[in-house]
């Protein structure tokens, strides 16, 4: 039977930064066009429960989909995988995948209540998900990965939580008076910027992972390009994701340019996978910090006030 500390480290809980910085990154985007409403808080809850469990679903069905396509191999670089070493089995593994998918919509749910759209993208966010790595075309394996981690876990992820923010805001008239086309265009940009941050935490992974993902068939961005295209992109990632940060905030974000340029030198030195092993942590931790410094410069106005 499996431990608790087996299903912990399946879950992958250092990799939750990366679906509670949108969240945060969308109230504060919104926080520069608008007051906050008597409903901001139970938006901010229900939208970063969604997204830390969508996020916990997508792991698990990471550890479920490589273990059983042989991607996760015995003496393979990096943590554990709880299905390839038999610690959790196959069938528990999917249906624990299965409760977090459903514990999301439910938390979801409320929020899209009466707007089918909504459900609708609330729904494919969950599919894409655990589409990363199952079902017929799973994205890991066709080198769609980077796309999917910039469009889901930073465009859409900060895009439907501002919409979410503003639709409710409609429900309490005094707050309601808000212009959606700039709020739009601020979300979309910081979502893009997120995303481009986030997907270094997927390249250090795939660059770690290159030989074994090969001989498994995974066939990733870093397989089908090669790690000097990794670092390439690694580069532009962090200057297209901090610039883009930068446009919605104001100058805050641009402090966490020293770390990137830090991360970024290291990451050109890095040339066997245990090399990239301390680059996960590391683009995790810069996420999170500029999603901190996104949050300062809203609160202190500085965004607004440069456009």
């Amino acid at each position: 039977m499996a431990r608790l500390a087996d299903w912990f480290h399946a879950a992958r809980p250092r990799t939750l930064v990366a679906a509670a910085v949108p969240v945060a990154v969308a109230a504060a985007a919104y926080s520069l066009h608008a007051p906050r409403h008597p409903g901001f808080g139970p938006v901010l809850f229900h939208c970063l429960g969604f997204a830390l469990l969508a996020q916990i679903a997508s792991n698990l069905a990471n550890d479920y989909g490589d273990g059983l396509r042989g991607a996760d191999r015995p003496g393979r670089i990096g943590p554990p995988r709880a299905v390839a070493e038999g610690r959790i089995s196959p069938r528990a593994m999917g249906w624990a995948t299965v409760a977090a998918l459903l514990l999301a919509f439910a938390l979801g749910y409320p929020l899209a209540a009466g707007e089918p759209w909504l459900v609708l993208a609330g729904v494919l966010a969950l599919l894409l998900a655990v589409g990363y790595t199952l079902g017929p075309l799973p994205l890991a394996y066709v080198g769609l990965g980077d796309v999917f981690v910039v469009a889901c876990f930073g465009v859409q992820a900060v895009a439907l939580t501002g919409y979410v923010l503003w639709d409710v805001s409609r429900l309490y008239p005094p707050y309601a008076p808000v212009p959606w086309t700039p709020l739009l265009a601020d979300l979309l940009v910081a979502g893009l910027g997120v995303g481009l941050l986030a997907d270094n935490i997927l390249l250090a992974n795939n660059a770690r992972d290159l030989e074994a993902d090969a001989a498994a068939g995974k066939r990733t961005t870093v397989v089908r390009l090669g790690r000097g295209f990794a670092r390439i992109l690694h580069g532009l990632n962090l200057l297209a994701g901090l610039g883009s940060l930068a446009w919605v905030f104001g100058w805050p974000p641009l402090l966490a340019a020293p770390l990137a340029l830090r991360d970024h030198l290291g990451f050109r030195r890095a040339r066997e996978g245990r090399d990239f092993v301390p680059f996960l942590a590391r683009s995790a931790l810069l996420l999170l910090l500029a999603g901190l410094l996104c949050i300062t410069g809203a609160c202190l106005g500085w965004g607004a006030a440069v456009r």
